[in-house]
């Protein structure tokens, strides 16, 4: 990613992603970028709040974030996804708290082979298109190694 881009994302973007790291974040772009390289070009021009609003919903059409060996934090965030997100602990950390999840698809957990932890937190809600879990005060789930949960 150019350094314009970069400079870009981490003055307009910080604020859409409140509580993850500037990394995590341009991992993102990243990919969105890949698959769609006109993206970058738009989010360069982009003129006004609106027009990078407008990038932005086309970028998150999947979240999809993973560990690998380290950690990711999300903590008191609204996550919108047009087509599904994913958090894949690997063989690191995923904590999820205070956060509302909506998406026709949601993962969390691990995937084959993982040997990490992702702990769903206190006053977080996963929405999907057919299932809902809400996390009350005080609880929270715990998903390790490949195990994860999948709703859609």
């Amino acid at each position: 990613m150019d350094p314009i881009t970069i400079s870009i994302l981490t003055g307009l973007a910080t604020n859409y992603f409140a509580g993850f790291t500037m990394p995590v974040i341009q991992r993102f772009f990243d990919e969105a970028f890949r698959r769609k390289p006109s993206l970058e070009d738009d989010l360069k021009k982009a003129a006004s709040t609106a027009d990078f609003e407008r990038v932005f919903r086309e970028a998150v059409g999947v979240i999809d974030a993973a560990a690998g060996s380290g950690s990711i934090a999300v903590d008191s965030a609204f996550l919108l996804a047009v087509r599904g997100i994913r958090f894949d602990h690997q063989h690191g950390t995923v904590t999820i708290q205070g956060t509302t999840m909506t998406a026709p698809l949601i993962q969390t957990g691990g995937t084959a082979g993982s040997r990490g932890v992702t702990k769903l937190g206190a006053n977080t809600a996963l929405n999907s298109g057919g299932t809902s879990i809400q996390i009350g005060e005080s609880c929270s789930i715990t998903i390790s190694g490949n195990a994860s949960i999948r709703q859609s």
